[in-house]
């Protein structure tokens, strides 16, 4: 089944809407048919979704983006300075190159040297139209026109070819312009070592949705390794293949040194992205190294001493919930999702039709977010409430939970989150919400078919996989009316819960005592934490835990307002002495 994206249903010759749902001809099939009239094409303006029951075919209405980006004037000027066709010509790039590239020069103010000085204008256009213009000095300084939208360099050379190439650079782009080969693209703004500003992917996404093959031809150092690990987790592993620069360090190092025949091999010779599952060791040598000397290093920690001896959360795990209801496991959930976002910058894909509607859900989050109730006559203000639903907003994205609820659906939204917003964690509570079909085959086989799913997800996408999952009906302790501590081989359906995990934690709420117990009973790695179990207090105001043996000393600070290396959380007692065996 095809998807494509529109910002209005008159793109697609469709209006008259109305509430509800609205059956018109498909635009995408219907001129092909002999029964042409038939109207078997429905948009449901609730869902913001347009179907159709004979091609398949959906077309989703998305919000465009609201920004209000400027836009420089494009002047149709072709004019080139003769230094600078001199100094392009010297790195391998002809005039008709640069003219073909809409390549200009002109005069323009860098602030780094606080003067108006001669500029090569690399100018940035999306179907025609002059969006960006990134100005270069002979200092090599660098400046893109103040407030407009970043998107990719020659963006229209790929609007609709089933490949193309991705450089880190305007001189690279144009190298393979040069060598015969316009379907490439160059990111506005460069790659550093720490995480990199891929808003030009969010902005352009609809133009990698129909590609075969990426090929990613970034430079070869450290900061362009790092844009291609990022590049290749929001384009999909399965899509990407990377360009061996051999001793160059970019493109046009290589077209100069070896000539545009050459620089056309590298795309031949381009190796995709090794198949999920299979471990090419010399293709990981970088990561040996690194290893070698760093040593085992744990996932992300969420800043609460004890839970992080316990368990940490690296990229591509299936961690695995599970208690009585009740007992506080999504809670618990929303909590870990609140200190991975404002800690690490994480950013959710949320199923959760048990915390529907949505804006229940996100006045939870706000609590644990900014530390106060959720109440304009009690607890956060209007300025609290605003920056709280802002960072949701821009770290939370929840999948609607309409009548479709098979695992495929989750997934393909949450290829979509990836692509467009860079999403990578996936919340799925609970795991009973997920449709069940069982022809064929037993509730076991079927579970473990969807864990199969899941685990292959997270291998393909490198995204944190949160599941909550029901025990079975509970059995009490002996001599006493509280039920037995639940195990992952107690969740309904299948032991496979156990097997297929990578993280498993169960919640167990003592009702007498007023405290809640996290068990970390699967740890798969020893690096990524100890194992064991936490006791903690529940603060009803704000949906945050502290552990039990602390008194009346909560953590109520406004996490927005506190830096990283500042957080100011409750210490825990560094004396907590584990169980050598968790008591279950």
């Amino acid at each position: 089944m095809a998807t494509k994206f529109i910002h209005t249903w008159s793109e697609i010759g469709v209006d008259s809407l109305r509430s509800g749902e609205n059956y018109f001809t498909c635009p995408e099939c219907s001129k092909d048919r002999k029964k042409s009239k038939i109207k078997c094409f429905c948009v449901n303006l609730e869902k913001n979704v347009g179907h159709c029951s004979h091609c398949d075919i959906t077309y989703v209405l998305v919000a465009e983006n609201k920004k209000d980006y400027k836009r420089p004037e494009w002047k149709n000027e072709t004019h080139i300075d003769n230094k600078v066709v001199q100094y392009f010509e010297k790195r391998k790039i002809s005039q008709e190159t640069l003219i073909r590239a809409k390549v200009t020069t002109g005069k323009d103010f860098i602030p780094q040297e606080e003067a108006e000085v001669n500029c090569i204008h690399f100018n940035y256009f999306r179907d025609n139209e002059l969006i960006n213009i990134k100005s270069r000095s002979n200092k090599k300084n660098f400046k893109l026109f103040k407030d407009a939208e970043l998107i990719l360099y020659n963006l229209d050379s790929i609007k609709d070819t089933k490949e193309c190439i991705i450089v880190e650079g305007e001189p690279d782009c144009l190298s393979f312009i040069q060598a015969g080969i316009y379907n490439v693209v160059s990111v506005p703004n460069g790659a550093n070592k720490n995480r990199n500003n891929l808003q030009y992917i969010d902005n352009c996404y609809k133009y990698f949705e129909n590609k075969e093959k990426i090929y990613i031809a970034v430079d070869n150092d450290e900061a362009g390794v790092n844009l291609k690990n990022e590049l290749i987790e929001r384009l999909y592993a399965d899509k990407c293949f990377i360009v061996d620069f051999k001793d160059c360090k970019d493109a046009n190092e290589y077209l100069v040194k070896y000539g545009v025949a050459e620089l056309s091999v590298t795309i031949q010779d381009a190796k995709r992205v090794p198949i999920t599952g299979i471990i090419y060791v010399n293709e990981i040598i970088p990561q040996i190294l690194e290893l070698y000397k760093t040593g085992l290093q744990p996932g992300l920690l969420i800043n609460y001493s004890d839970h992080d001896k316990c368990i940490s959360f690296p990229k591509s795990i299936l961690c695995t919930i599970t208690g009585i209801p009740t007992h506080g496991k999504s809670e618990y959930l929303d909590w870990v999702a609140e200190r991975l976002s404002v800690l690490h910058d994480v950013k959710f894909a949320v199923f959760s039709p048990e915390n529907f509607p949505i804006e229940l859900h996100v006045s939870k989050l706000a609590e644990k977010i900014i530390g106060k109730k959720f109440r304009c006559d009690a607890g956060m203000n209007i300025d609290e409430l605003n920056s709280a639903v802002e960072f949701i907003n821009n770290h939370f994205y929840f999948i609607r939970p309409d009548e479709i609820f098979t695992m495929d659906y989750i997934l393909k939204k949450t290829k979509q989150l990836i692509l467009r917003y860079g999403v990578n964690a996936l919340i799925i509570d609970p795991f009973n919400k997920v449709q069940k079909d069982l022809t064929g085959q037993t509730e076991t086989q079927f579970i473990q078919e969807l864990l199969n799913k899941l685990n292959n997800f997270k291998q393909r996408t490198g995204v944190r996989i949160f599941l909550v999952a029901h025990p079975t009906k509970m059995k009490k302790q002996k001599d006493s009316n509280k039920y037995e501590i639940p195990t992952l081989y107690d969740i309904a359906g299948s032991a496979e819960f156990y097997n297929q995990t990578d993280l498993g934690i169960s919640i167990y709420r003592d009702f007498d005592q007023q405290i809640i117990d996290f068990y970390f009973q699967k740890v798969k790695f020893k690096h990524w934490g100890t194992g064991g179990f936490i006791s903690t207090k529940y603060n009803i105001n704000n949906g945050r835990f502290i552990p039990n043996d602390i008194v009346d000393k909560w953590d109520n600070s406004n996490h927005l307002l506190i830096e990283e290396n500042e957080i100011n959380v409750i210490q825990q007692n560094e004396s907590f002495d584990f169980p050598k065996e968790p008591p279950f």
